[in-house]
């Protein structure tokens, strides 16, 4: 029985490459920076890294761009483990409610089952208007990136979506785990942008490289922010 090669799932997957990418990368950047929930950011982000995996067969070698998407999956694990050590940014199990009692929790309100934090109409109204200004600036028709032509215009949107909403990102949020995947997203943008102009094997052991390393940093911050001593402190 033989195992489908990579150009026998980019044959399958041909309906989803081109703006379809673009657009779905578009879309997971926006839900990563709405949820509140880190479960469901980190499958949007994990999803993203797929959808960005596609955009990446148009500049490399797919087998290139497979350790992109590899890197980024990766990257996504080591959240993942290290978001289950914080109990997902809740409560540590060893530690009484009592114990927290000084810590000020985030402000949210209830709608039915859901607690849906204070801060979300901001953010809803912030990335709203980045859909805007992204639009707006891509339907332009002087609007070009370079080493970019016409026929890739679609990852001039992806690029455009994954730099400014990843730094908007960044920016709504104190919270570590958060503040990374805004990171990881202007990361992958740029890495996006970065490959047109340079396709080499080195450059890109490189940046998956400080993807990988970016994780670690990224997992570092997060077990210091949720550490018992500064919940309790």
């Amino acid at each position: 029985m033989n195992f489908p090669t990579i150009f026998d799932w980019l044959e399958r997957l041909d309906g989803l490459r081109g703006f379809t990418a673009a657009y779905a990368v578009l879309v997971t950047a926006v839900l990563v920076i709405i949820i509140w929930d880190w479960r469901l950011a980190l499958a949007a982000l994990a999803a993203q890294y797929f959808f960005a995996g596609l955009l990446f067969v148009d500049l490399l070698d797919p087998r290139l761009a497979m350790v992109k998407l590899l890197a980024g999956w990766f990257a996504c694990l080591i959240l993942y483990f290290t978001a289950r050590q914080v109990n997902w940014g809740g409560r540590p199990q060893d530690v009484a409610p009592d114990e927290l009692q000084d810590v000020a929790p985030e402000k949210s309100f209830q709608v039915g089952p859901l607690r849906i934090p204070t801060s979300l109409p901001l953010r809803l109204l912030l990335v709203l208007v980045m859909l805007w200004l992204i639009t707006s600036q891509f339907q332009r028709p002087d609007f070009a990136l370079p080493a970019i032509g016409d026929s890739l215009s679609h990852l001039s949107l992806a690029i455009l979506a994954l730099v400014v909403l990843g730094l908007l990102g960044l920016v709504l949020t104190g919270e570590p785990l958060k503040a990374g995947m805004g990171v990881f997203m202007f990361l992958t943008g740029f890495e996006l942008f970065y490959s047109a102009l340079d396709q080499s094997a080195t450059m890109l052991i490189v940046l998956a490289a400080v993807t990988l390393a970016l994780a670690l940093v990224v997992a570092y911050l997060v077990q210091m922010r949720h550490a018992i001593p500064a919940l309790v402190d």
